[in-house]
């Protein structure tokens, strides 16, 4: 990992969070047929990928709050 890496590594205090985008970046780094000097790529693309979904759950979350239909169907 060089110094960007390094550096946005220590950008996130949270360690379940870092941990999850290592995961992450583990698995784009499987799916891109392990290729070698991606690995600020695979870390960015997860790190975005897991704030959009985290995003996603936030605005779903305020929807049920308010109120507003989440377009899933209820499990009875």
């Amino acid at each position: 990992m060089n110094a960007n890496a390094n550096n946005s590594y220590r950008d996130f205090p949270d360690a379940a969070l870092r941990r999850k985008i290592e995961e992450r970046a583990y698995y784009i780094w499987l799916a891109s047929g392990r290729r070698h000097g991606d690995h600020e790529r695979h870390w960015f693309e997860s790190q975005r990928e897991l704030m959009e979904t985290a995003k996603q759950e936030r605005e779903q979350r305020s929807d049920v709050r308010n109120g507003k239909k989440t377009g899933k169907p209820h499990k009875s």
